[in-house]
């Protein structure tokens, strides 16, 4: 068993978790946590934000599906052609 742990922008989650779903990959846990990657945080005006909202999705797979499960969560939190903020997977 692997556990896959993936940190998606809080409005791809649902995609995700949908897509994780349809392909029968439905045990999952969902967190909403705060953080920041390359976009070192947002700046509104004279208020910088060090943690932006993102949600932790975790789930465990068999080894012999681990890639296709990866393959499923990237393209369904991607936005366009991938942007920095899109996640990270462990």
């Amino acid at each position: 068993m692997k556990m896959i742990h993936a940190i998606v922008r809080t409005e791809k989650s649902p995609e995700v978790l949908s897509a994780l779903k349809n392909q029968g990959y439905l045990p999952a846990t969902k967190m909403d946590v705060l953080g920041r990657g390359r976009q070192r945080g947002l700046k509104s005006g004279a208020v910088y934000y060090d943690g932006i909202p993102k949600d932790n999705i975790y789930t465990a797979v068999p080894d012999n599906v681990t890639d296709e499960v990866i393959d499923i969560i990237v393209k369904a939190a991607k936005v366009g052609e991938g942007r920095n903020g899109d996640g990270k997977i462990f």
